[in-house]
């Protein structure tokens, strides 16, 4: 065990984490895990496959070292799919123990020691072992992550409960995305939240340097729309090789490794079925009897499979909005998948047609927000009376409405929808996303703002 570990923990004797595994260019999430590794409580960075996970920890354990002062090997990392490693029996255990005996010689208490663990999913009852090591009040920090979002969220629900954070990672922002396409590290756009965004604060954004730059901006936006967010995009470039990947590495492996396997489905090809169906007509409301009766299923075994895929974070689920929860709850639901590359993948798309435009428009903002409200604990929803809103974000006792109209001059008399809605729950303000038009109008009272969808993407 000695041996193995000196080999995947090469800091111990060279100081300094490999460049090659440490981008410069940083997720914003970053920020948020810097803050957590000083806690006690175990940090899972949780989230969809091939998000940049491990990257992130070998990010955190550069940080640690070069900003912290942190000694190398007071960093341990364990990669549980490591072939020498993969099915050891109590695996976190004997590394730990020769961790700080044979390697450290020290007490378990004396100094803290940042341990992660990579693929952790690969581990029987590796919460137990945690939480045996938490309870004890050792000076060791853990931080885990695994491609497995829904196994270790099933298994950390058994006994860590109060002892573990989550921090879920989804794929790029478009922000994210403009940075890693343009090799900067530091974020070009303000991060303005949703309730803060006004005419005044983002106006100077949209005029700011030549026009041209706007164009680039656009054509990025084109690409980000057609391949998603996930981050190995950018060591691909070849769009039918990526989506193939896609398709295999992360749809395929969710349905029929982890899905399938976890709660022993007997065939994942349903589960696909269902993600599929959904991903294709994502403005479309459903109940569960539609699902069922569409893929050939019962309501029961339908509404159990849908739940699989939001918990793999591969679907998200909006409500009908409504001011009482039990209407809410009566009503029929939307599906977003969490990425228009997924969705692009499932359905083979290579180009962004006129006909599918406006469904990836709406869908790309649905997912932002979701994103957001996924860590703001925001409520998200769609309101849909005959008129309809596309989302319509509930923060605190807050309502936002936002409706998408991917044209360049949109105007007040095709918001029927967004005013009805206005008018009967007292909401003052609502948003349009727009082609290219930046303007507020207003009318009876309330007031509109028309934000272009890549100024929009930018700022949040």
């Amino acid at each position: 065990m000695q041996k193995i570990l000196t080999r995947l923990n090469e800091w111990w004797s060279s100081g300094e984490i490999p460049t090659e595994l440490v981008p410069k260019t940083r997720r914003l999430v970053f920020s948020e895990l810097k803050k957590l590794i000083d806690g006690h409580r175990i940090t899972n960075i949780t989230g969809l496959r091939r998000t940049g996970k491990t990257t992130l920890m070998f990010q955190l354990m550069d940080m640690l070292i070069r900003q912290r002062g942190v000694d190398p090997k007071n960093i341990l990392f364990i990669p549980c799919d490591d072939l020498e490693l993969r099915g050891m029996d109590d695996l976190i255990g004997k590394a730990v123990t020769t961790y700080f005996e044979d390697i450290l010689k020290r007490d378990y208490r004396k100094e803290t020691a940042y341990i992660f663990i990579d693929e952790i999913h690969w581990v029987e009852d590796w919460q137990f072992r945690l939480k045996g090591y938490h309870d004890l009040a050792y000076k060791m920090k853990f931080i885990i992550s695994g491609s497995s979002a829904v196994k270790i969220r099933r298994k950390q629900k058994e006994s860590l409960v109060g002892r573990i954070e989550d921090v879920i990672i989804f794929p790029l922002s478009f922000a994210e995305f403009l940075s890693f396409k343009e090799g900067s590290i530091d974020r070009a756009f303000p991060g303005i939240p949703l309730p803060e965004i006004r005419y005044e604060n983002i106006e100077e954004w949209y005029w700011k340097g030549p026009r041209q730059r706007v164009l680039d901006i656009r054509a990025i936006l084109d690409e980000y729309m057609l391949v998603g967010g996930l981050p190995e995009w950018f060591k691909s470039g070849n769009l039918r090789e990526w989506q193939t990947r896609i398709r295999d590495d992360v749809i395929r492996r969710v349905v029929y490794d982890d899905i399938a396997q976890l709660f022993n489905v007997r065939s994942g090809t349903k589960i696909e079925d269902i993600l599929k169906l959904l991903s294709a007509f994502q403005s479309r409301t459903y109940s569960y009897n539609s699902i069922a009766d569409t893929v050939g299923l019962d309501n029961i075994t339908a509404t159990r499979y849908v739940d699989y895929l939001r918990e793999s974070h591969l679907l998200f689920e909006l409500r009908n909005y409504s001011s009482t929860r039990d209407r809410q709850i009566r009503k029929n639901y939307r599906y977003i998948v969490v990425d228009t590359g997924i969705r692009n993948s499932l359905e083979f798309n290579r180009e962004l047609s006129q006909d599918d435009i406006g469904y990836l428009v709406e869908g790309v903002v649905q997912q932002h927000i979701l994103w957001h409200a996924a860590r703001e604990l925001w409520e998200v929803f769609f309101w849909l009376d005959k008129v309809e809103v596309d989302i319509v974000v509930k923060i605190g006792r807050t309502l936002i409405p936002i409706e998408v109209k991917y044209q360049n001059e949109p105007s007040m008399g095709d918001l029927k929808g967004l005013f009805r809605f206005m008018e009967r729950y007292k909401v003052k303000k609502g948003f349009v996303i727009t082609k290219d038009k930046l303007s507020k109008e207003k009318r009876d009272g309330k007031e509109i703002l028309f934000i272009p969808l890549w100024l929009f993407l930018c700022v949040q």
